[in-house]
């Protein structure tokens, strides 16, 4: 009886251990990024980084889309605000956002690696849309540019214009943040950003498949658009 008194105590000891590493790594896993990184990080050291690490195979060496994008998944990266990249990198990781391959990176790529790639998208030409030169979209852009700078207040739809600036590149940097506690570059350029990944965006918001956003404000602004007024919506911003 003595040796299997001692056999249980020992294994209880080893499952008490395994669960107070496990409880460390989530509680580690869970830990915002070192945003500090980004102000000495190399945007010549991320362009061979970028390589060295795939993200080339989607995203270019310009912050372009540079595969098959069909499905949505695949944003530009041109220009855009490094401390947003770098959350979106570590919600990936964490599990704040949802993207099986994104995780997988996320999970591989430590923080100044990553400041580092983020600071040569950044360093990029701002993206840019293609306008509808024929006017086949023209219907639905004038409804898209309604709503980005007007939203709708009957319908609690939060005009896009109020976070996102004019151009949708974002906001004067001496503008005090929308959002309270959020600075202005953790709103991500969304101005010529790809037709297709924003339309997945946007119904990831609505649907509540994204929701990691300040306060859920995107959940909350995109709840009440129609099929209609989404399409529009990324009609007009694609275009920017």
């Amino acid at each position: 009886m003595g040796l299997v008194f001692g056999f249980l105590r020992r294994c209880g000891a080893f499952l008490l251990h395994s669960f107070w590493i496990s409880i460390i790594c989530v509680a580690a896993s869970a830990q915002e990024p070192d945003y500090a990184l980004l102000e000495s990080a190399s945007a010549e050291n991320g362009k061979h980084l970028s390589n060295d690490e795939r993200c080339q195979e989607c995203h270019g060496v310009d912050g372009n889309i540079h595969a098959d994008n069909a499905s949505g998944k695949i944003p530009k990266l041109a220009g855009q605000h490094p401390a947003y990249l770098l959350k979106q990198f570590n919600d990936f990781r964490t599990g704040d956002r949802h993207h099986d391959f994104m995780a997988m990176m996320a999970r591989t790529v430590d923080d100044e690696t990553a400041a580092d790639i983020f600071a040569h998208y950044a360093a990029q030409p701002a993206m840019r849309g293609e306008p509808d030169t024929q006017g086949q979209k023209a219907g639905a852009s004038s409804l898209g540019k309604k709503l980005y700078l007007e939203g709708d207040a009957t319908r609690q739809i939060q005009a896009c214009v109020q976070c996102h600036g004019t151009d949708g590149r974002g906001l004067a940097a001496d503008q005090p943040s929308p959002i309270a506690g959020l600075e202005l570059e953790f709103i991500p350029v969304i101005g010529g950003q790809d037709w297709y990944y924003l339309d997945q965006q946007l119904r990831d918001w609505r649907n509540g498949e994204r929701a990691n956003s300040a306060d859920g404000i995107m959940n909350k602004v995109t709840a009440n658009l129609r099929d209609d007024e989404l399409t529009a919506l990324v009609d007009y911003l694609s275009s920017l």
